[in-house]
């Protein structure tokens, strides 16, 4: 079976609440030449990522395009930051001593203030996140290998063409062979 070295894959898919896209595309080269492009959080997933291209191309520049939406995934704890909280608490009440306003303090005023609530994101499971990019990956990379493959039908077709071209002139040739030195030997 022929190979073309040029394909294209696509895949799409949601795994644990994260959209990811990759695209793939190859050209001819001489090596294996993998490039993955891909957010920076998840390039400790590069080398994985590219071993799995290395088990289904053996040649040529392959480029990898990798996008992961994960607004879903994104799992976020609020906590309050206490002593911030104290701090802004305790300077507004010498504020209203200091110039006698009135007292007027509440939970809505003090959480309009910067800080007084710590935003963090949970930790991803790196070893999960590796496996969702790869599985996408060789779905991508399936879609590649029929279009390399369809693409090496028509090589081999316009070879095999070709072939029969070459060998249907060759026969003309064998058959001209004696003219031809008779007539060189008349010019000569």
């Amino acid at each position: 079976m022929v190979y073309s070295m040029t394909g294209y894959g696509r895949a799409e898919a949601t795994l644990h609440g994260r959209l990811i896209t990759v695209e793939l595309r190859s050209v001819n080269n001489r090596y294996l030449d993998c490039n993955i492009r891909m957010p920076k959080v998840y390039l400790f997933a590069e080398e994985v990522l590219k071993q799995t291209v290395q088990s289904a191309v053996s040649r040529g520049k392959v480029d990898v395009y990798i996008s992961v939406d994960q607004k879903e995934a994104e799992e976020i704890t609020i906590a309050l930051n206490r002593p911030v909280a104290e701090g802004y608490y305790n300077a507004l009440q010498e504020l209203g001593k200091t110039f006698d306003l009135k007292n007027d303090l509440s939970i809505s005023t003090l959480s309009r203030f910067s800080d007084v609530f710590l935003v963090e994101k949970v930790p991803q499971d790196m070893e999960e996140v590796a496996k969702d990019l790869t599985a996408v990956l060789e779905t991508a990379l399936q879609g590649h290998t029929e279009m390399r493959k369809r693409e090496g039908v028509r090589l081999a077709e316009d070879l095999r063409a070709r072939l029969h071209t070459i060998s249907q002139l060759v026969e003309k040739a064998e058959l001209r062979s004696p003219e031809t030195v008779q007539e060189y030997r008349l010019k000569l």
